[in-house]
Protein backbone atom coordinates (compact mmCIF):
# COMPACT_ATOMS: atom_id res chain seq x y z
CA UNK A 1 0.00 0.00 0.00
CA UNK A 2 2.00 3.14 -1.10
CA UNK A 3 1.65 6.39 0.88
CA UNK A 4 2.81 9.12 -1.67
CA UNK A 5 0.08 11.62 -1.34
CA UNK A 6 1.54 13.69 1.05
CA UNK A 7 2.16 17.39 0.90
CA UNK A 8 5.29 19.11 0.08
CA UNK A 9 5.56 20.36 3.46
CA UNK A 10 4.56 17.12 5.19
CA UNK A 11 7.82 15.69 3.45
CA UNK A 12 9.67 18.88 3.87
CA UNK A 13 8.84 18.87 8.06
CA UNK A 14 9.76 15.23 8.18
CA UNK A 15 13.03 15.73 6.74
CA UNK A 16 13.58 18.49 9.20
CA UNK A 17 12.98 16.14 11.83
CA UNK A 18 15.17 13.60 10.61
CA UNK A 19 18.19 16.58 10.03
CA UNK A 20 17.64 17.37 14.03
CA UNK A 21 18.36 13.48 14.92
CA UNK A 22 21.27 13.38 12.97
CA UNK A 23 22.45 16.93 14.03
CA UNK A 24 22.16 15.82 18.01
CA UNK A 25 23.76 12.16 16.78
CA UNK A 26 26.65 14.39 15.45
CA UNK A 27 26.76 16.70 18.71
CA UNK A 28 27.16 13.39 20.51
CA UNK A 29 29.86 11.93 18.50
CA UNK A 30 31.59 15.44 19.13
CA UNK A 31 31.07 15.13 22.68
CA UNK A 32 32.50 11.59 22.72
CA UNK A 33 35.27 12.66 20.51
CA UNK A 34 36.02 15.31 22.81
CA UNK A 35 36.06 13.25 25.92
CA UNK A 36 38.21 10.82 24.53
CA UNK A 37 41.09 13.02 23.40
CA UNK A 38 40.49 14.69 27.08
CA UNK A 39 41.25 11.01 28.67
CA UNK A 40 43.72 9.99 26.05
CA UNK A 41 45.73 12.87 25.12
CA UNK A 42 45.90 13.90 21.16
CA UNK A 43 48.34 12.29 19.03
CA UNK A 44 49.23 14.07 15.50
CA UNK A 45 49.36 9.58 14.68
CA UNK A 46 45.44 9.32 14.85
CA UNK A 47 43.89 8.55 11.69
CA UNK A 48 41.55 10.91 11.08
CA UNK A 49 39.38 8.45 8.76
CA UNK A 50 38.51 6.15 11.53
CA UNK A 51 37.51 8.82 13.30
CA UNK A 52 34.90 9.91 10.86
CA UNK A 53 33.94 6.00 10.48
CA UNK A 54 33.44 5.98 14.39
CA UNK A 55 31.30 9.30 14.28
CA UNK A 56 29.61 7.41 11.36
CA UNK A 57 29.25 4.61 13.37
CA UNK A 58 28.11 5.80 16.30
CA UNK A 59 25.42 7.84 14.83
CA UNK A 60 23.68 4.86 12.78
CA UNK A 61 23.75 2.72 15.91
CA UNK A 62 22.24 5.45 18.16
CA UNK A 63 19.34 6.04 15.10
CA UNK A 64 15.78 5.27 15.91
CA UNK A 65 15.09 4.38 12.60
CA UNK A 66 16.28 0.62 11.08
CA UNK A 67 18.93 1.01 8.81
CA UNK A 68 20.56 -1.88 6.93
CA UNK A 69 21.90 -2.66 4.01
CA UNK A 70 20.29 -5.66 1.63
CA UNK A 71 22.30 -7.50 -1.21
CA UNK A 72 21.14 -10.32 -3.60
CA UNK A 73 18.02 -9.47 -1.33
CA UNK A 74 20.17 -10.75 1.96
CA UNK A 75 20.52 -8.81 4.93
CA UNK A 76 24.31 -7.66 5.11
CA UNK A 77 24.58 -5.23 7.69
CA UNK A 78 21.85 -4.13 10.08
CA UNK A 79 21.93 -1.48 13.12
CA UNK A 80 20.57 -2.23 16.26
CA UNK A 81 17.25 -0.98 15.58
CA UNK A 82 16.72 -3.47 13.01
CA UNK A 83 15.47 -6.45 14.70
CA UNK A 84 14.21 -9.49 11.76
CA UNK A 85 12.66 -12.48 12.86
CA UNK A 86 12.37 -12.12 16.62
CA UNK A 87 15.66 -12.22 17.25
CA UNK A 88 16.83 -10.12 20.54
CA UNK A 89 20.42 -9.30 19.51
CA UNK A 90 22.01 -8.63 16.24
CA UNK A 91 24.19 -11.54 17.18
CA UNK A 92 21.09 -13.94 17.15
CA UNK A 93 20.22 -12.68 13.44
CA UNK A 94 21.24 -15.31 11.21
CA UNK A 95 21.73 -13.86 7.56
CA UNK A 96 18.25 -13.94 6.23
CA UNK A 97 15.99 -13.29 3.47
CA UNK A 98 14.98 -9.84 4.31
CA UNK A 99 11.49 -10.15 1.62
CA UNK A 100 10.60 -13.67 3.66
CA UNK A 101 8.99 -11.06 6.63
CA UNK A 102 7.23 -8.74 4.38
CA UNK A 103 3.52 -9.63 3.79
CA UNK A 104 2.62 -11.25 0.94
CA UNK A 105 0.53 -8.64 -0.73
CA UNK A 106 3.33 -6.11 -0.57
CA UNK A 107 6.54 -8.78 -1.39
CA UNK A 108 6.23 -7.95 -5.36
CA UNK A 109 5.57 -4.49 -4.93
CA UNK A 110 8.85 -4.34 -2.57
CA UNK A 111 11.01 -6.21 -4.70
CA UNK A 112 10.24 -4.19 -7.83
CA UNK A 113 10.95 -1.02 -5.87
CA UNK A 114 14.27 -2.50 -4.54
CA UNK A 115 15.17 -3.83 -8.28
CA UNK A 116 14.68 -0.14 -9.69
CA UNK A 117 16.85 1.06 -6.83
CA UNK A 118 19.40 -1.16 -7.52
CA UNK A 119 19.81 0.21 -11.42
CA UNK A 120 19.74 3.90 -9.91
CA UNK A 121 16.51 4.86 -9.75
CA UNK A 122 15.25 7.44 -7.02
CA UNK A 123 12.20 6.49 -5.52
CA UNK A 124 10.03 9.10 -2.83
CA UNK A 125 9.02 6.95 0.38
CA UNK A 126 6.79 4.31 0.15
CA UNK A 127 5.16 1.88 2.57
CA UNK A 128 4.42 -1.70 3.29
CA UNK A 129 3.30 -4.47 5.81
CA UNK A 130 5.84 -6.13 7.81
CA UNK A 131 4.77 -9.63 9.16
CA UNK A 132 6.59 -11.26 12.06
CA UNK A 133 6.79 -14.87 12.68
CA UNK A 134 4.24 -14.82 15.49
CA UNK A 135 1.78 -13.00 12.34
CA UNK A 136 1.73 -9.80 13.86
CA UNK A 137 1.44 -6.99 11.57
CA UNK A 138 3.27 -3.72 11.30
CA UNK A 139 3.52 -1.10 8.74
CA UNK A 140 6.96 0.63 7.49
CA UNK A 141 7.91 3.53 5.54
CA UNK A 142 10.94 3.36 3.74
CA UNK A 143 13.65 5.28 2.06
CA UNK A 144 16.15 3.38 0.21
CA UNK A 145 19.14 4.25 -2.09
CA UNK A 146 22.21 2.59 -4.09
CA UNK A 147 25.29 1.81 -2.53
CA UNK A 148 28.47 -0.23 -2.76
CA UNK A 149 28.87 -2.58 -0.42
CA UNK A 150 32.40 -4.58 -0.44
CA UNK A 151 32.46 -3.81 -4.12
CA UNK A 152 29.20 -4.83 -5.34
CA UNK A 153 25.96 -2.63 -5.98
CA UNK A 154 23.66 -2.96 -2.53
CA UNK A 155 20.68 -0.86 -0.87
CA UNK A 156 20.66 1.17 1.98
CA UNK A 157 17.59 0.99 3.57
CA UNK A 158 16.25 3.30 6.18
CA UNK A 159 12.71 2.06 7.48
CA UNK A 160 10.31 3.84 10.45
CA UNK A 161 7.80 2.20 12.24
CA UNK A 162 4.14 3.94 11.41
CA UNK A 163 2.05 1.52 12.46
CA UNK A 164 -0.27 3.87 14.94
CA UNK A 165 0.45 6.54 11.97
CA UNK A 166 -1.13 3.79 9.56
CA UNK A 167 -3.45 2.98 12.02
CA UNK A 168 -4.93 6.79 12.77
CA UNK A 169 -5.02 7.02 9.12
CA UNK A 170 -7.36 4.19 8.40
CA UNK A 171 -9.16 4.63 11.29
CA UNK A 172 -9.67 8.82 10.07
CA UNK A 173 -10.81 7.43 6.88
CA UNK A 174 -13.02 5.17 8.37
CA UNK A 175 -14.95 7.72 10.20
CA UNK A 176 -14.90 9.89 6.89
CA UNK A 177 -16.49 7.07 4.86
CA UNK A 178 -19.15 6.57 7.49
CA UNK A 179 -19.82 10.52 7.61
CA UNK A 180 -19.49 10.47 3.87
CA UNK A 181 -22.29 7.76 3.64
CA UNK A 182 -24.46 9.24 6.42
CA UNK A 183 -24.44 12.83 4.31
CA UNK A 184 -24.83 10.77 1.17
CA UNK A 185 -28.44 9.03 2.30
CA UNK A 186 -29.87 12.38 3.92
CA UNK A 187 -33.44 13.50 2.45
CA UNK A 188 -31.73 17.11 1.63
CA UNK A 189 -29.01 18.19 -0.77
CA UNK A 190 -26.20 18.16 0.55
CA UNK A 191 -22.61 19.20 0.40
CA UNK A 192 -19.14 20.28 2.40
CA UNK A 193 -16.33 22.18 1.46
CA UNK A 194 -12.70 22.42 3.50
CA UNK A 195 -11.10 25.97 4.88
CA UNK A 196 -10.05 26.58 1.52
CA UNK A 197 -13.60 26.66 -0.04
CA UNK A 198 -12.55 22.83 -1.84
CA UNK A 199 -15.80 20.54 -2.31
CA UNK A 200 -15.10 17.44 -0.03
CA UNK A 201 -18.67 15.89 -0.10
CA UNK A 202 -21.73 15.81 -2.65
CA UNK A 203 -24.25 13.71 -1.66
CA UNK A 204 -26.82 12.17 -4.32
CA UNK A 205 -30.00 14.30 -3.85
CA UNK A 206 -27.76 17.29 -4.76
CA UNK A 207 -26.85 15.20 -7.77
CA UNK A 208 -30.02 14.79 -8.91
CA UNK A 209 -30.53 18.67 -8.02
CA UNK A 210 -27.81 20.46 -9.94
CA UNK A 211 -27.60 17.63 -12.59
CA UNK A 212 -24.10 17.58 -11.36
CA UNK A 213 -22.25 14.08 -10.07
CA UNK A 214 -19.81 14.17 -7.12
CA UNK A 215 -17.03 12.73 -9.26
CA UNK A 216 -17.18 16.03 -11.68
CA UNK A 217 -17.05 18.40 -8.39
CA UNK A 218 -15.47 16.95 -5.46
CA UNK A 219 -11.91 18.28 -5.18
CA UNK A 220 -12.91 21.61 -7.28
CA UNK A 221 -12.75 24.88 -5.52
CA UNK A 222 -13.25 28.58 -6.17
CA UNK A 223 -16.75 28.71 -5.84
CA UNK A 224 -17.62 25.86 -8.20
CA UNK A 225 -20.52 24.76 -6.55
CA UNK A 226 -22.14 27.52 -7.17
CA UNK A 227 -22.57 27.39 -10.93
CA UNK A 228 -25.23 24.42 -11.58
CA UNK A 229 -27.56 26.40 -9.16
CA UNK A 230 -26.19 30.53 -10.11
CA UNK A 231 -24.59 29.89 -13.55
CA UNK A 232 -21.81 31.34 -12.14
CA UNK A 233 -19.36 31.46 -9.74
CA UNK A 234 -20.15 33.25 -6.29
CA UNK A 235 -19.92 33.20 -2.36
CA UNK A 236 -23.21 30.71 -0.98
CA UNK A 237 -24.48 30.13 2.45
CA UNK A 238 -21.81 27.77 3.23
CA UNK A 239 -19.44 30.77 2.46
CA UNK A 240 -20.59 33.16 5.06
CA UNK A 241 -20.19 30.03 7.36
CA UNK A 242 -16.69 30.66 7.26
CA UNK A 243 -16.44 34.41 6.06
CA UNK A 244 -19.17 36.33 7.73
CA UNK A 245 -17.87 39.63 6.52
CA UNK A 246 -18.89 38.66 2.91
CA UNK A 247 -22.13 40.47 0.88
CA UNK A 248 -23.52 37.58 -0.50
CA UNK A 249 -26.18 37.67 2.36
CA UNK A 250 -27.81 40.97 0.51
CA UNK A 251 -28.71 38.30 -2.63
CA UNK A 252 -30.84 36.36 0.11
CA UNK A 253 -34.27 37.40 0.06
CA UNK A 254 -35.16 35.73 3.46
CA UNK A 255 -31.91 35.15 5.75
CA UNK A 256 -31.74 34.32 9.72
CA UNK A 257 -29.37 33.13 12.46
CA UNK A 258 -29.86 30.80 14.95
CA UNK A 259 -26.91 29.89 17.37
CA UNK A 260 -24.24 29.32 15.02
CA UNK A 261 -26.16 28.10 12.14
CA UNK A 262 -27.17 30.32 9.19
CA UNK A 263 -30.70 29.91 7.20
CA UNK A 264 -31.59 31.63 4.33
CA UNK A 265 -34.16 31.14 1.31
CA UNK A 266 -33.03 31.67 -2.06
CA UNK A 267 -34.66 32.31 -5.53
CA UNK A 268 -33.02 30.60 -8.30
CA UNK A 269 -33.93 30.24 -12.44
CA UNK A 270 -33.47 26.45 -13.66
CA UNK A 271 -34.01 24.54 -16.95
CA UNK A 272 -36.33 28.06 -17.85
CA UNK A 273 -38.40 27.51 -14.19
CA UNK A 274 -38.12 29.66 -10.60
CA UNK A 275 -37.20 27.52 -7.79
CA UNK A 276 -37.34 28.68 -4.48
CA UNK A 277 -35.01 27.03 -2.51
CA UNK A 278 -34.47 26.97 1.57
CA UNK A 279 -30.97 26.57 2.80
CA UNK A 280 -29.61 26.15 6.41
CA UNK A 281 -25.15 26.12 6.75
CA UNK A 282 -22.62 25.68 9.62
CA UNK A 283 -19.60 24.82 10.57
CA UNK A 284 -17.61 21.53 10.17
CA UNK A 285 -15.22 21.05 13.62
CA UNK A 286 -12.24 18.78 14.52
CA UNK A 287 -11.95 17.14 17.92
CA UNK A 288 -9.67 19.97 19.41
CA UNK A 289 -12.97 21.87 17.80
CA UNK A 290 -10.82 23.89 15.17
CA UNK A 291 -13.25 24.84 12.69
CA UNK A 292 -12.04 22.46 9.56
CA UNK A 293 -14.89 23.62 6.90
CA UNK A 294 -18.60 23.97 6.49
CA UNK A 295 -21.75 21.96 5.28
CA UNK A 296 -24.91 23.27 3.77
CA UNK A 297 -28.06 21.77 3.28
CA UNK A 298 -30.34 22.72 0.69
CA UNK A 299 -33.89 21.77 0.18
CA UNK A 300 -36.19 22.68 -3.08
CA UNK A 301 -39.26 24.51 -1.48
CA UNK A 302 -41.01 25.42 -4.78
CA UNK A 303 -44.17 23.59 -4.73
CA UNK A 304 -44.69 24.66 -0.71
CA UNK A 305 -44.54 28.01 -2.20
CA UNK A 306 -46.91 27.29 -4.48
CA UNK A 307 -49.40 26.49 -2.24
CA UNK A 308 -48.69 29.17 -0.08
CA UNK A 309 -49.11 31.33 -2.82
CA UNK A 310 -53.07 29.43 -3.48
CA UNK A 311 -53.33 29.74 0.21
CA UNK A 312 -52.96 33.19 -0.02
CA UNK A 313 -54.94 33.83 -3.28
CA UNK A 314 -58.41 31.62 -1.87
CA UNK A 315 -57.78 33.21 1.78
CA UNK A 316 -57.60 37.00 -0.40
CA UNK A 317 -61.16 35.60 -1.92
CA UNK A 318 -62.78 34.52 0.41
CA UNK A 319 -62.36 37.77 2.75
CA UNK A 320 -63.54 39.56 -0.35
CA UNK A 321 -66.83 37.12 -0.82
CA UNK A 322 -67.28 37.37 2.59
CA UNK A 323 -67.06 41.36 3.14
CA UNK A 324 -69.36 41.04 -0.25
CA UNK A 325 -72.14 38.88 1.60
CA UNK A 326 -71.88 40.78 4.60
CA UNK A 327 -72.60 43.38 2.41
CA UNK A 328 -75.49 41.81 0.48
CA UNK A 329 -76.59 40.69 3.85
CA UNK A 330 -77.21 44.02 5.79
CA UNK A 331 -78.67 45.58 2.52
CA UNK A 332 -80.86 42.78 2.15
CA UNK A 333 -82.51 43.14 6.19
CA UNK A 334 -82.49 47.09 5.45
CA UNK A 335 -84.57 46.35 2.57
CA UNK A 336 -86.64 43.73 3.93
CA UNK A 337 -86.87 46.14 7.07
CA UNK A 338 -88.19 48.86 4.56
CA UNK A 339 -90.20 46.80 2.30
CA UNK A 340 -91.78 45.22 5.67
CA UNK A 341 -92.60 48.99 7.07
CA UNK A 342 -94.13 49.40 3.71
CA UNK A 343 -96.15 46.74 3.72
CA UNK A 344 -97.10 47.42 7.67
CA UNK A 345 -97.90 50.98 7.01
CA UNK A 346 -100.19 50.92 3.74
CA UNK A 347 -102.08 48.10 5.17
CA UNK A 348 -102.74 49.83 8.56
CA UNK A 349 -103.59 52.46 6.60
CA UNK A 350 -105.35 50.95 3.62
CA UNK A 351 -106.99 48.03 5.46
CA UNK A 352 -106.93 47.84 9.02
CA UNK A 353 -109.50 51.07 9.23
CA UNK A 354 -111.93 49.03 6.81
CA UNK A 355 -111.70 46.40 9.37
CA UNK A 356 -112.38 48.26 12.04
CA UNK A 357 -115.44 49.54 10.48
CA UNK A 358 -116.51 45.86 9.69
CA UNK A 359 -116.04 44.78 13.70
CA UNK A 360 -118.47 48.28 14.28
CA UNK A 361 -121.12 47.20 12.01
CA UNK A 362 -123.80 45.17 13.05
CA UNK A 363 -122.33 41.61 12.39
CA UNK A 364 -123.85 38.37 13.36
CA UNK A 365 -121.53 36.28 15.58
CA UNK A 366 -120.11 34.25 12.62
CA UNK A 367 -118.94 37.89 10.53
CA UNK A 368 -117.67 39.16 13.56
CA UNK A 369 -115.41 36.17 14.26
CA UNK A 370 -114.40 35.85 10.59
CA UNK A 371 -113.52 39.40 10.95
CA UNK A 372 -111.38 38.92 14.00
CA UNK A 373 -109.49 36.42 12.31
CA UNK A 374 -108.73 38.33 9.29
CA UNK A 375 -107.66 41.03 11.44
CA UNK A 376 -105.28 38.57 13.70
CA UNK A 377 -103.67 37.09 10.70
CA UNK A 378 -102.73 40.60 8.81
CA UNK A 379 -101.48 41.43 12.06
CA UNK A 380 -99.02 38.42 12.24
CA UNK A 381 -98.31 38.42 8.56
CA UNK A 382 -96.88 41.79 8.38
CA UNK A 383 -95.74 42.75 11.98
CA UNK A 384 -92.23 42.19 12.06
CA UNK A 385 -92.86 43.25 16.34
CA UNK A 386 -95.07 40.14 16.94
CA UNK A 387 -92.67 37.85 14.63
CA UNK A 388 -89.91 39.00 17.30
CA UNK A 389 -92.08 38.47 20.26
CA UNK A 390 -93.29 35.15 19.64
CA UNK A 391 -89.81 33.61 19.64
CA UNK A 392 -89.09 35.80 22.69
CA UNK A 393 -89.03 33.18 25.94
CA UNK A 394 -91.63 35.63 27.60
CA UNK A 395 -94.86 33.84 27.45
CA UNK A 396 -96.95 36.58 26.08
CA UNK A 397 -100.33 35.32 25.92
CA UNK A 398 -102.07 36.18 22.51
CA UNK A 399 -103.87 39.25 24.06
CA UNK A 400 -100.80 40.33 25.56
CA UNK A 401 -98.78 40.23 22.27
CA UNK A 402 -101.79 42.14 20.79
CA UNK A 403 -102.17 44.93 23.24
CA UNK A 404 -97.90 45.12 23.62
CA UNK A 405 -98.32 45.86 19.26
CA UNK A 406 -100.59 48.72 20.21
CA UNK A 407 -98.81 50.23 23.27
CA UNK A 408 -95.77 50.16 20.76
CA UNK A 409 -97.36 51.81 17.80
CA UNK A 410 -98.35 54.83 20.42
CA UNK A 411 -102.12 53.86 21.40
CA UNK A 412 -103.38 55.12 24.53
CA UNK A 413 -104.82 53.17 27.44
CA UNK A 414 -108.50 54.17 26.29
CA UNK A 415 -107.67 53.81 22.73
CA UNK A 416 -106.81 50.32 22.86
CA UNK A 417 -109.85 49.29 25.06
CA UNK A 418 -111.88 50.98 21.92
CA UNK A 419 -110.14 48.39 19.51
CA UNK A 420 -110.40 45.64 21.41
CA UNK A 421 -113.91 45.92 22.20
CA UNK A 422 -112.29 45.78 26.73
CA UNK A 423 -112.35 48.27 29.67
CA UNK A 424 -109.09 50.62 30.57
CA UNK A 425 -109.02 48.44 33.88
CA UNK A 426 -108.76 45.35 31.80
CA UNK A 427 -105.97 47.10 29.68
CA UNK A 428 -104.30 48.03 32.74
CA UNK A 429 -103.64 44.70 33.92
CA UNK A 430 -102.54 43.61 31.20
CA UNK A 431 -100.24 46.40 30.33
CA UNK A 432 -98.49 45.62 34.05
CA UNK A 433 -98.29 41.99 33.27
CA UNK A 434 -96.14 42.74 30.17
CA UNK A 435 -93.96 45.23 32.52
CA UNK A 436 -93.90 42.41 34.57
CA UNK A 437 -92.35 39.77 32.73
CA UNK A 438 -90.17 42.35 30.56
CA UNK A 439 -88.58 42.76 34.21
CA UNK A 440 -89.58 46.49 34.21
CA UNK A 441 -91.92 46.79 37.05
CA UNK A 442 -89.76 48.20 39.37
CA UNK A 443 -88.17 50.50 36.72
CA UNK A 444 -88.58 53.87 35.20
CA UNK A 445 -88.79 52.75 31.66
CA UNK A 446 -91.44 53.73 29.38
CA UNK A 447 -92.98 51.17 27.88
CA UNK A 448 -93.71 52.55 24.06
CA UNK A 449 -90.12 53.35 23.49
CA UNK A 450 -88.89 49.74 25.26
CA UNK A 451 -91.12 48.18 23.02
CA UNK A 452 -90.02 50.04 20.09
CA UNK A 453 -86.47 49.08 20.78
CA UNK A 454 -87.33 45.23 20.72
CA UNK A 455 -88.50 46.16 16.81
CA UNK A 456 -85.26 46.95 15.51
Amino acid sequence: MNYNGKSKSELIAELAQRDTRIAELEKLAVSHQQADQQNNGDTENECPVHKIEDVYRMMIDNARESIHVVQDSLLKYANPSTLYGGATSLEKMAPINVFSFIHPDDREMVAENYRRTLEGAVLSPYCYRMRSEHGNIAWKEITAIRIMWEGRPAVLVFTTDVTERVKMEEALRKSERQLSDIINFLPDATFAIDNNGVVIVWNRVIEQLSGISADDIVGKGEFAYSIPFYRHRRPMLIDLVLSPGQDAVKSYPSFGKMGEDLFAEAIIEHDGRIQHLWCKASAIYDHNENVIGAIESIRDITELKKTEEKLKANTQNLEEANTALKVLLRHREEDRGEIEDRVMNNMRKLILPYVEKLKNSKLDDNQTMFVSILEKHLEELVSPFLSKMSVYSYNFTPREIEIASLIKDGKTTKEIGEILNISTSTVNIYRNSIRCKLNLNKKKVNLQSYLSSMST
